[in-house]
């Protein structure tokens, strides 16, 4: 590891001149794509055909039978929520250890988020910490797979299975992943996807539920559009949870070089773990067995007993390097005051 003699918080000259951007993978084809859209006059799901496109692709990368796109990854979860019949007093299980939008769309629901542990190694849900909150009130699992490393999602699958519990795989972060050859969100009963700006492939803003069961995917398409069955006919409430043409349009050649900037994520992580692996304070990020790991996010653990600075200290001087790092979810979610004193139906 090449040796730094004065860091910038103490004066010394940044290791970049500029701070490192991370923005979207966006390229001349896609920008010809969206003027065409822009041209066409059709930016929307009821006069365009680039969703529909979007959503048969998204389908067959994933292996499902139905994948309908929406507004964003909280919208999809939310409609996930309501397709599954999920309502006031259910409990539903998650992790305390993600994006808020996880567990605030179960408040949507009037549901109550319980939180389960998450495993050292790779920070995601674990399995018997969720047996062990089920209760008579508990309907579903919600498992994230956190940084784009797949949950232990087959042993969750199975508790669910046997205890009669909806399994919602929360796949904001892992596009492409997989776990046993098998990719996700095609193993929950239904799942969530988003395209935000700053995941794997995006869209701006954007989202997509992915199911396998016909009558979840028909209550999501009828409630992304205001529960419309017709024209001016409405059987349920519904919300304006669609995505735009143009969105979709960029969403399609994304997917296309998923794979491609998936893989290129893994070179750079073996870069990094090269240059980390002989700091002993630095707890590098693992790739468990089974998985396929899409490294959304390069995350490390700072044994600060090992250290002279904290880690607030560490983080300020990276920072002053031009470098950029975050603090991921430094409080857990059952500590935010809307999981405090959300008591309607209990508390979380």
């Amino acid at each position: 590891m090449e040796t730094i003699n004065k860091p910038a918080i103490e004066g010394g000259k940044p290791i970049r001149d500029k701070p490192i951007m991370a923005l979207p993978e966006l390229t001349e084809e896609e920008i010809e794509e969206i003027v065409r859209v822009l041209k066409s006059g059709r930016w929307t799901m009821s006069v365009g055909t680039k969703i529909r496109e979007f959503e048969e692709d998204f389908k067959r990368y994933i292996n499902v039978k139905h994948a309908i796109a929406v507004s964003n990854g909280t919208t999809a979860l939310h409609l996930a929520l309501r397709a599954s019949g999920i309502g006031p007093g259910d409990e539903v299980i998650t992790t305390p250890f993600t994006f808020i939008a996880t567990a605030s769309t179960i408040l949507h629901q009037n549901a109550i988020p319980v939180f389960a542990d998450i495993n050292i190694e790779d920070y995601n849900i674990n399995p018997e910490s969720i047996e062990e909150r089920i209760s008579d009130k508990t309907k579903a699992v919600i498992a994230v797979h956190l940084c784009g490393q797949p949950a232990e999602i087959m042993d969750i699958k199975k508790i669910c299975m046997e205890r009669g519990l909806i399994l919602i795989e929360d796949c904001a972060q892992a596009i492409g992943a997989e776990y046993d050859g098998v990719k996700v969100g095609s193993i929950g009963d239904v799942n969530a996807f988003s395209f935000y700006i700053s995941k794997n492939i995006t869209t701006g803003e954007g989202g997509m539920v992915t199911t396998n069961n016909d009558e979840i995917a028909e209550k999501v398409k009828l409630m992304r559009s205001h529960g419309e069955t017709s024209r001016y006919h409405y059987t349920t409430i519904g919300y304006n949870y669609r995505m735009t043409e143009i969105q979709a349009a960029i969403g399609i050649l994304q997917l296309r070089k998923i794979d491609e900037l998936n893989n290129r994520r893994r070179e750079i992580v073996k870069i990094y773990n090269d240059e980390i692996s002989d700091c002993e304070a630095i707890k590098t990020p693992i790739e468990k067995k089974r998985v396929k790991h899409v490294w959304h996010i390069y995350n490390i653990l700072l044994e600060i007993e090992k250290l002279r600075k904290s880690r607030d200290e560490i983080y300020e001087a990276i920072r002053r390097e031009n470098v950029y790092v975050s603090v991921a979810y430094p409080t857990p979610l059952y500590m935010e005051p809307i999981f405090q004193q959300m008591t309607g139906h209990g508390k979380g």
